[in-house]
């Protein structure tokens, strides 16, 4: 349990019915740190950097420069963070001659005890038991320092698969935002509300330990990554005042992958019912550790019609998700009804914008305001949605393996979703509604340049509800290793977020303005403008269409029974 010398205990959180194991929440507390040391966050340095482990709390940065006399160090190079009392330290050498003569020193004495010194290494797999992820949830924390980390060795002999039951893995988290103030100021946003990319995180490290729990047995060890996110929808607000319980079960295995169905309550204060808000798939891939390669996970067996039922749901979501991959825009061309959305954009930009001698044609912010037929239209250019943001990769954004957390990735490319809807739908805040087919493409290391670009790439006015929309944002994430001297940016996610958008508050408020008449009652549409945006709208188009059919479709309720 962390000391609370850094954090204070305050409610149950996780409850472990296969081990009998409870956790708990934490929030931060003002600890007090002597100030010779720092925390983790303060090192972003790989390079030439040696790292001293499981060292005592007596020892300052002074002892551990007088070790390194003759080499080039300074308090600024030496970092040191402790949990409970014991820490690490961290010393960068400015060239690869002094790194190298630490090195060679094999071991740091201290009180008569030596310590090993090794070099730093960002895919590092072998972290302490006493690790803590100081950037992480209350949530993410302990469910990583639940599982523990993992020594693996070449000569390990691979145990046989064993068949589990669903409820083999099944992990409960409790957050009691009702009575745990200090709980919930961690996940509050600038607006009063909870930080759904917060949640992301939380759904993603809890996927991920569902999984190890099922994929794991004796001393079988392998390593688990999150493949895609094949949807999280919310069906309710994540309301700041209401205590949310999340429930996680292993509901489909395939050879390699299992799906990880997720789902989310709140308790209304006023009835003490729990009430649906969220559910959650996500697709996970086992990994043998030394060979980097894809390896079978335990049989899941389903023991009642409930788990036959979502284990042929499972199935069926891994069939579609094939199926979308087929159809996709990349690898075949559009439909007839989809061509001709097309062409009619098209038509419009060529005869309405392009030529920019239409009477019809009016500047609205910076955007196309068209008279067409009936009604007025402002035409929004993709080009002039995207939103972009670099990020570099820090360790304490670190997972268990050593890269990336895939939940932060979410929260970052939600993050910027968001600002990128906000900006064009800024009438009132946007509501979260679905995120779809998020897709890990390649890992991302400690030290890599991450860059986001966001789009609007697709706006649907909802019938029904004048002034509101579905609006798409898709984010793309990038990455380049500037050591390895590459410029060219690899895709390494992609990320599609949909928003509800009501602009219908500052509609009212423009109506008993006279003076602004020409505003209100104006149907916003995003214009791609080549052929590569037009299949990122046409791909907008087909997950908001899909979300629309699933809300008519009334059998997806039957996993809350």
């Amino acid at each position: 349990m962390i000391s609370s010398k850094y954090f204070k205990i305050s409610s149950s959180l996780v409850k472990n019915y296969n081990h009998g194991i409870r956790l708990f929440s934490t929030s931060n507390y003002n600890s007090g740190i002597h100030s010779n040391k720092s925390t983790f966050d303060d090192i972003v340095d790989f390079q030439n950097t040696i790292e001293i482990r499981e060292l005592p709390g007596n020892v300052s940065k002074n002892d551990i420069k007088n070790r390194f006399q003759g080499l080039q160090t300074s308090p600024s190079s030496i970092k040191m963070v402790f949990d409970e009392d014991h820490g690490f330290a961290y010393v960068t050498f400015p060239n690869k001659q002094d790194f190298c003569k630490a090195l060679d020193m094999k071991a740091f004495e201290f009180a008569g005890k030596n310590y090993e010194i090794e070099a730093l290494k960002s895919n590092q797999t072998n972290w302490t038991q006493r690790t803590s992820y100081l950037n992480r949830t209350a949530v993410t924390n302990h469910l990583w320092k639940f599982r523990g980390p993992h020594e693996f060795s070449a000569k390990e002999v691979i145990p046989p698969l064993e068949t589990k039951k669903p409820s083999d893995s099944y992990t409960e988290i409790d957050l009691f935002f009702s009575s745990d103030l200090s709980l919930r100021e961690m996940y509050l946003s600038p607006y009063g509300n909870l930080r759904v990319g917060r949640f992301l995180e939380d759904l993603d490290a809890l996927a991920a330990t569902v999984s190890y729990k099922h994929a794991e047995g004796g001393n079988r060890k392998l390593t688990l990554v999150t493949a895609s996110v094949d949807r999280i929808k919310l069906l309710k607000p994540l309301l700041p005042n209401r205590d949310i319980k999340m429930q996680g079960m292993t509901t489909y295995v395939g050879k390699s992958s299992m799906e990880v169905m997720i789902k989310v309550r709140s308790k209304n204060p006023e009835n003490e019912q729990w009430e649906n808000v969220l559910v959650a798939y996500f697709t996970m891939v086992a990994r043998d550790p030394i060979l980097h390669k894809a390896t079978p996970v335990n049989l899941l067996v389903p023991q009642n019609e409930k788990e036959v039922k979502l284990f042929k749901d499972g199935e069926r979501h891994k069939h579609a998700r094939m199926s979308t991959s087929k159809q996709s825009l990349d690898v075949t061309p559009p439909t007839e009804e989809e061509l001709q959305i097309i062409h009619s954009n098209f038509m419009i930009f060529n005869e309405k914008i392009k030529a920019n001698t239409s009477s019809d044609q009016t500047l609205l912010n910076n955007n196309y305001l068209v008279k067409s037929k009936d009604r007025l239209i402002e035409f929004i250019l993709m080009n002039d949605t995207v939103t972009k943001s670099s990020i570099l990769c820090q360790p304490q954004e670190r997972n268990m393996n050593g890269n990336i957390f895939g939940g932060y990735l979410m929260r970052k490319g939600f993050e910027i979703a968001f600002t990128t809807c906000f900006t064009r739908f800024n009438k009132s805040l946007p509501k979260f509604y679905a995120m779809d087919d998020i897709t890990f493409l390649l890992p991302v290391n400690i030290g890599d340049i991450l860059t986001l670009e966001s789009t609007i790439v697709y706006t649907q006015q909802i019938p029904e509800k004048n002034n509101c929309y579905y609006v798409q944002v898709e984010v793309n994430a990038y990455i380049s290793k500037p050591f390895e001297n590459q410029i060219k940016k690899n895709l390494s996610n992609v990320f599609n977020f949909t928003f509800f958008c009501n602009e219908n508050d500052m509609a009212r408020l423009n109506q008993q303005n006279s003076e602004t008449p020409l505003t209100t009652n104006i149907e916003k549409r995003v214009l791609p403008q080549t052929y590569s945006e037009a299949m990122r709208y046409l791909t907008g188009r087909r997950l908001v269409e899909r979300h629309v059919s699933e809300d008519n479709n009334q059998t997806e309720t039957e996993i809350w029974s």
